[in-house]
């Protein structure tokens, strides 16, 4: 089973960074034009990736989490630095979550 999220940032740089981050990063898998496959390193899981990126615009992403992904959610804090990222679970305006909700960690 998959979590689908819409991630939209405030300032297009920040994407830019966080983007550069991931794809610069051990979790990389594969990188597509505009899809950036990962894996947690710390999960070890037998699929081919923990979470896809769907690049959509300058200031948006669609992100598909499969599981709990720890490493996941640091390195995309660590990409942040101090940035607002505001993720709606489906992309359902209505329906805004915490970063650590998409990568599945409890409070």
């Amino acid at each position: 089973m998959s979590y689908e999220y819409r991630l939209v940032f405030d300032d297009p740089s920040l994407m830019q960074n966080v983007v550069r981050t991931l794809k610069s990063s051990d979790s990389l898998v594969e990188d597509e034009e505009r899809e950036i496959f990962l894996k947690d390193q710390l999960l070890q899981s037998s699929a081919k990736y923990d979470a896809r990126l769907i690049l959509e615009n300058n200031s948006s992403i669609w992100l598909e989490v499969k599981s709990k992904a720890v490493g996941l959610y640091r390195l995309m804090m660590s990409a942040l630095e101090g940035g607002v990222v505001r993720c709606y679970e489906d992309g359902d305006l209505h329906d805004e979550v915490s970063l650590r909700e998409v990568f599945r960690i409890k409070a």
